[in-house]
C-alpha cells in the first residue's frame, strides 16, 4: 500500500488511505503526525483493528489518559472510552449522547489532553456526523484589539458544567454522580494557549466546559464567550465529518473543538471507541 493524504478544506482536516495503522513503519507514522499538526483532524479510512492495537497506535502519540466517567471504559483496556447506543443482553456499551455539544476533549482536567482517536465500529446509515471547528484559524481572524484584550485572561473549566448545562437535557442521557463530579473539582487554563508545535495561537474556551472568564463579572463573561462561540463556528473555520464504518479519526484537541451530532435516533446504532492522549507539553 501506498500512504495518500487529501485535503478536506482549506483551515482543516486530511484524509489519509493506503495504510494499516497496527503495523506502520515510522516514515509513515511520521506523516501521520506530521498532517495531525498541520490539519488538526485527520481521517483514516478502511481500518481493521483491535481494541489493543487502537490503545498502541494511540500511545505513539503520548501517554494515553484515563476517562473519569469509569463504568464507561472498556473491560481490560481502561484507556479506551466507549461512546455508543448499543445495548446487549440489556447492558449498555458505552455512554449515549454523549458530546452533543461544543467542546474540546478533556479541558476540565489539570492537565488537558494533546488529541483524540476515536474508531468507528457501527455507524448509522444516515447521521451521526461530528463537527468540527478550528480554534488557530478562528483566533487570527480576531480583531488586534480582541487579541490584546484576550491575551492575559483565563478561563475556568468544569466538568459538571456540560452535564448541568446540555447532557442531562437530552432524552437518554445516563446520570453521573457528585461522587465523580467531587473527582473532578474547576479548574484554569488560558483563554489564548499557544500549540507547542505548530506556535500557533488558538482560542482555548468551550460552550461545554468552560463556565466563565476569570477576570470578568459574570454578565461580562457571558457577552465574550457568547460572542467567541458565534465566531468560532463560521462556515470557514469548519469541518463536518460523516463517519463509515472503521474510520478511525484523530483531531488535535489544542487547535478544535468538536460536537457530535444527535440526529439519528435510538433506532440507529452509533458504536465507537476513543482514547485520549495527554499533553506533555501543557503547563501544569
Amino acid at each position: 500500500m501506498t500512504l495518500s493524504l487529501r485535503q478536506m478544506t482549506p483551515s482543516l482536516g486530511a484524509e489519509i488511505t493506503g495504510v494499516d495503522v497496527a503495523n506502520l513503519d515510522n516514515q509513515e507514522f511520521d506523516a501521520i503526525y506530521d498532517s495531525f499538526n498541520q490539519h488538526s483532524v485527520v481521517v483514516i479510512r478502511d481500518q481493521n483493528i483491535t481494541p489493543e492495537q487502537h490503545a498502541d497506535f494511540s500511545r505513539r502519540f503520548g501517554k494515553l489518559m484515563v476517562h473519569v466517567l469509569k463504568d464507561d471504559l472498556l473491560e481490560g483496556q481502561p484507556e479506551i472510552y466507549r461512546l455508543s447506543n448499543k445495548i446487549e443482553n440489556g447492558v449498555p456499551q458505552g455512554r449515549p449522547n454523549a458530546g452533543q455539544y461544543w467542546h474540546s476533549d478533556l479541558t476540565y482536567e489539570e492537565v488537558p489532553s494533546k488529541g483524540s482517536v476515536m474508531y468507528a465500529m457501527e455507524v448509522p446509515d444516515a447521521g451521526g456526523d461530528t463537527l468540527f471547528a478550528h480554534t488557530a484559524a478562528s483566533y487570527d481572524a480576531l480583531s488586534e484589539p480582541m487579541k490584546a484584550f484576550l491575551s492575559d485572561k483565563t478561563a475556568i473549566h468544569d466538568f459538571r458544567h456540560a452535564y448541568e448545562t446540555f447532557s442531562k437535557r437530552i432524552p437518554g442521557t445516563m446520570p453521573i454522580s457528585e461522587e465523580v463530579f467531587a473527582a473532578r473539582p474547576p479548574v484554569e487554563h488560558p483563554v489564548i494557549r499557544i500549540h507547542p508545535e505548530t506556535q500557533r495561537q488558538c482560542l482555548f474556551v468551550n460552550p461545554g466546559f468552560t463556565v466563565r472568564i476569570k477576570e470578568l463579572s459574570y454578565d461580562e463573561s457571558d457577552a465574550i464567550l457568547g460572542y467567541l462561540y458565534g465566531h468560532m463556528v463560521k462556515p470557514q473555520f469548519f469541518y463536518r465529518h460523516n463517519w463509515r464504518a472503521n474510520d478511525l479519526v484523530l483531531w488535535d484537541n489544542r487547535s478544535l473543538m468538536h460536537c457530535a451530532v444527535g440526529d439519528y435516533g435510538p433506532e440507529k446504532t452509533r458504536h465507537m471507541h476513543r482514547t485520549t492522549i495527554m499533553d506533555s507539553d501543557a503547563k501544569k
